[in-house]
């Protein structure tokens, strides 16, 4: 079985509330105690899991007090293994990123750059395991369904010839979205997520816009929204039945 965990973290800003957006928008120009605190949090309940995907993770901007919450994470919940990468560098106020946490080995990795008329959206890959080795896929989609467009299919060509595969990440649109509906007719993956997965905003979950596919050859999986408010979306939390 694997426990597998998603989740947008919002670089440990904490927004638990909408007037958070307003009370709480120095958090993201400068570097305040309670996200070191946010960020332990988010250490604590990520540990239990066999394999993590973050997104919005700050690698060591002046937000984050120039340190890479994506070491910090790794050592905090006691990860062995990571895969990083750098999605968009705004001056020297943040780096963002993606990344994989895993309890088994990395074998390889893979960082692409997704295509689309606002620069700084990626796709991270990463070959886990000795025996049995499953793909794990993490994104962060823009928010424009053209360029959703072509980001589906730019992922679906980075992934096809992989049998057993996990994407996750924010993809910004929901179920009923005309991108990720025709992306889960052509792609070989399953979408696992349905319309009642809402995650977003964390206070008051109203749309599912996280999401998780997984590989036809997989067995059977459960998927459900965690109930933390760590950032402005929940997590997705996901266990399968796979060696």
């Amino acid at each position: 079985m694997i426990d597998f965990l998603s989740y947008n973290i919002q670089a440990g800003i904490g927004t638990a509330r909408a007037r958070d957006y307003l009370l709480r928008v120095h958090r993201q120009f400068m570097h305040v105690k309670p996200k070191t605190e946010i960020l332990e949090k988010i250490a604590r309940y990520i540990r239990p899991f066999d394999i993590v995907c973050l997104q919005e993770v700050d690698l060591g901007g002046a937000r984050s007090g120039f340190k890479n919450q994506a070491d910090f994470l790794k050592e905090k919940a006691d990860f062995p293994f990571m895969a990083v990468q750098r999605t968009r560098r705004v001056g020297g106020l943040s780096i963002h990123g993606n990344v994989i946490l895993s309890r088994q080995i990395i074998v390889h990795q893979n960082s692409y750059v997704l295509p689309g008329t606002v620069k700084g959206r990626g796709l991270l890959t990463a070959l886990i395991g000795h025996r049995s080795q499953i793909t794990i896929a993490n994104t962060h989609l823009s928010l424009g369904a053209n360029d959703q467009k072509k980001q589906f299919q730019f992922i679906d060509n980075v992934l096809s010839e992989n049998s057993r595969v996990i994407l996750a990440g924010d993809f910004n649109c929901t179920p009923t979205s005309e991108t990720l509906r025709e992306f889960d007719d052509y792609s070989e993956l399953d979408m696992v997520t349905e319309d009642h997965h809402h995650a977003f905003p964390s206070w008051k979950p109203e749309r599912a816009i996280d999401h998780i596919f997984v590989s036809k050859s997989l067995g059977p999986q459960t998927c459900e929204v965690g109930n933390v408010l760590y950032s402005d979306h929940r997590p997705l939390r996901l266990k399968i039945l796979a060696d």
